[in-house]
């Protein structure tokens, strides 16, 4: 009976010992995890004041704004139409973009599609991104959607398998094979003509692979050109949106974007144009967004921030950019290249009907000075265009402050309209039109429904034609000039013989027509002597 007692205490020992260390695993794994995570997120703000240290190679330019300090890894602020530099830091750092990258899925979509075609979602568009990311959801293989649609899944929802839906789609209409890889390459091939030196892509969605990366630089430069279509624009500044997913749905289905730079949101910018997220926890944040001021429009990018930082950052960086930059018209300022001297005959009531300067600078052109500098500060560089019938450009002008390019403008040459010119009824005319484009020419035969098999456009000077009329004209009334001084004066003893005998009988001449004119008047005074005596008799 003891032995029993003894043996149910020893397990109620142990059943007791049990639960105490249950319960110390238990409480372990409640507060060990927020300790964790904790201290992961303080060694990440360690790490981004770190960040904040690293040197802005733009701070460097001598004369140039200082640009502030911020949390990111590397950013750069450009203008979107010169792709002049305003601020730059770690601008050429390989980084992974993470959700940014669906920018360029969506441009060559744009570029390549129409909104009203359809895409079909395959197996591997759906399955081969991870289920827990960012997704739509609720496609199944098969399963179609307007491109619209689609693109606003893309950049509002960030949604993976659509991305990869829309990357395969563009790469089959584009006579490669259905896939993302083929996808991939058409993204590396618009990159780099781009001008992109940094990037490589792997995928249409920006999920992390170690050959999927990018530059701040590189994403600027795509950034320009996403945010300079205006449809892409709306998409990417649009909180929320809703569709039905299938034709037989009973209800729509809302999306809704992260962004907080949005209208309504806590970093609310209004002067945004479109912005696009990006997260993976090898990149952190990143983030390309686009605004507009007074007429100048600039592109962030910022890589490896943290949240919500990189709002911050952005919204700095745009600050930065308004407050210390200004946009200088180059037609307006422009001395150095007398083209002003092209304009003679440019008149509103032109003898040749509606012109305008053969030569001149490209309208709208500007460079991109600080505040605190002039037109004249910057130093310009001509170089002459190769000589092509495809083109009217003669030469360009670029434009560097600092040793920063900071704008450029072409010479081009220009005529609003130039009469046809036929030489034979054997031969076609042509006649340069204006086209769509300022300075673009055009020829009749282009007109025309019918092939030409050789085409001659023909270039003339009116104004060394009207000159040449002019000097030919005084050297006419020259030579009739001295012909009459020839007639009129001679210097040798022959010549004033003739001379007098002329004067002689002018003298003779004006003698007689005196004496007939005294006759006339005395026979006149007799006749009217005779009529009054007459009367009075």
């Amino acid at each position: 009976m003891i032995e029993t007692k003894r043996i149910f205490n020893r397990l109620l020992a142990g059943a007791l010992l049990m639960s105490v260390l249950l319960s110390n695993r238990s409480l372990t794994n409640t507060v060990l995890p927020g300790s964790a995570v904790s201290r992961a997120e303080e060694d990440r703000m360690e790490q981004m004041e770190q960040r904040k240290t690293l040197p802005v190679q733009s701070n460097e330019i001598a004369n140039w704004p200082q640009g502030p300090a911020i949390g990111a890894q590397s950013a750069i602020l450009m203008e979107m139409n010169t792709h002049t530099i305003l601020y730059a830091k770690n601008i050429h750092e390989k980084s992974y973009p993470a959700s940014t990258t669906k920018i360029l899925t969506c441009l060559l979509a744009m570029q390549n599609c129409t909104l009203d075609e359809t895409i079909t979602f395959s197996h591997d568009a759906i399955y081969d991104v991870p289920s827990d990311g960012s997704r739509l959801g609720g496609v199944d293989t098969g399963d179609t959607m307007p491109m619209e649609q689609a693109l606003y899944c893309i950049l509002v929802q960030s949604a993976n398998e659509v991305a990869s839906a829309v990357g395969e789609h563009v790469a089959e209409k584009l006579g490669k094979e259905k896939s993302t890889e083929a996808f991939a390459e058409l993204m590396n091939e618009k990159v780099a003509a781009l001008g992109g030196v940094d990037s490589h892509f792997t995928n249409c969605n920006g999920l992390f692979d170690e050959n999927h990366y990018t530059s701040a630089y590189d994403l600027a430069l795509i950034g320009c050109e996403f945010f300079g279509n205006e449809q892409l624009c709306k998409m990417s500044s649009t909180s929320s949106y809703h569709f039905r997913l299938k034709p037989d749905d009973e209800e729509d289905v809302w999306i809704a974007s992260k962004n907080q730079l949005y209208k309504g949101k806590p970093y609310e910018y209004q002067y945004l144009l479109g912005s696009k997220t990006g997260y993976v926890s090898q990149s952190r944040q990143t983030l390309v967004s686009a605004a507009e001021k007074n007429g100048m429009k600039l592109v962030c990018v910022v890589l490896m921030d943290e949240t919500p930082y990189q709002f911050e950052d952005t919204i700095t960086l745009f600050q930065y950019g308004f407050e210390n930059f200004q946009r200088v018209s180059i037609k307006d300022n422009e001395t150095k290249y007398n083209i002003d001297t092209m304009d003679f005959f440019d008149t509103e009531n032109d003898l040749f009907g509606d012109s305008t300067p053969l030569i001149s600078i490209e309208n709208d052109t500007y460079v991109i000075l600080p505040n605190t500098a002039e037109f004249s500060d910057a130093a310009s560089t001509l170089t002459y265009a190769e000589q092509s019938p495809d083109t009217n450009v003669i030469a360009s002008i670029n434009y560097t402050y600092s040793d920063v390019p900071v704008g450029s403008c072409n010479l081009v040459f220009y005529k609003s309209s130039i009469p046809a010119f036929r030489f034979s009824s054997s031969e076609p005319a042509y006649e340069i039109v204006p086209d769509a484009f300022e300075g673009e020419m055009l020829t009749s035969s282009e007109l025309s429904a019918e092939p030409q098999e050789e085409m001659n456009v023909i270039y003339i000077d009116i104004r060394k034609i009207i000159i040449g009329i002019v000097i030919v004209a005084a050297v006419i009334v020259f030579v009739l000039f001295i012909i009459s001084i020839i007639n009129n004066y001679s210097f040798s003893p022959r010549g004033q013989s003739s001379k007098r005998r002329r004067s002689r009988r002018r003298e003779s001449r004006a003698a007689r027509r005196e004496a007939r004119r005294r006759a006339k008047w005395r026979n006149t005074s007799r006749r009217m002597f005779f009529r009054r005596k007459s009367s009075r008799g």
